[in-house]
């Protein structure tokens, strides 16, 4: 079993990464001592590694980070990396101002995404995308989950992923879906960890 330490302060990634892995395979810690990574890359790769790589060179051990965001259609690239911080307020007033900046449009197209990386600390880093499309809802629904979860209606749904519950979404996420390609490649990892990762 590898075991990775957790690169993020967001208690609900991490949660959520724990719950989704749920991999014999793979241990997820969350590292207690946490890091303030300046995000400065442009995309969601850049960023994920970034992170991963900044814990896995200070600690000496595997680890793993997700970077994720909402990418609306309209007004792409936003808010995009910059989803966390769209409005420089809380998750609730994130969503207010995306309602308001789309009040005005029927285009709610929107995807979301998401950049798993697992990093060594000689630098070695793998990188895997998960994308869940769907559109904006007219409105906040539901209490569950987090982000953008109450505004973000899932292709063929007609509930938000706060609706939907976190069962639905550990199951059909971006995040489950970049889960499930790492998993795909957990040979390479391993064998990486075991034979050319120079411990």
């Amino acid at each position: 079993m590898i075991e990775l330490i957790v690169a993020s302060n967001n208690k609900d990634k991490v949660k959520e990464l724990n719950q989704i892995l749920g991999s014999n395979i793979f241990l997820l810690k969350e590292c207690e001592i946490k890091l303030d990574v300046l995000e400065s890359e442009t995309t969601f790769e850049g960023n994920a590694a970034l992170k991963a790589y900044a814990y896995a060179k200070q600690f000496n051990q595997v680890a793993i980070a997700d970077d994720s965001g909402l990418v609306v259609e309209i007004i792409e690239p936003l808010p995009g990396i910059y989803s966390k911080r769209y409005s420089g307020l809380s998750d609730h007033e994130n969503n207010i101002k995306l309602l308001d900046v789309l009040k005005n449009t029927n285009n709610r197209n929107a995807n979301f995404i998401c950049i798993i990386a697992i990093s060594f600390p000689d630098g070695k880093i793998f990188t895997y995308e998960g994308k869940l499309k769907g559109h904006i809802s007219k409105e906040l629904r539901g209490i569950n989950g987090f982000g953008y979860d109450p505004l973000f209606i899932p292709s063929n749904e007609n509930k938000t992923l706060s609706e939907l519950g976190q069962a639905y979404k550990n199951k059909h996420s971006h995040r489950s879906k970049a889960l499930m390609k790492l998993l795909e490649d957990k040979d390479e990892i391993i064998n990486y960890w075991r034979y050319s990762w120079k411990r």
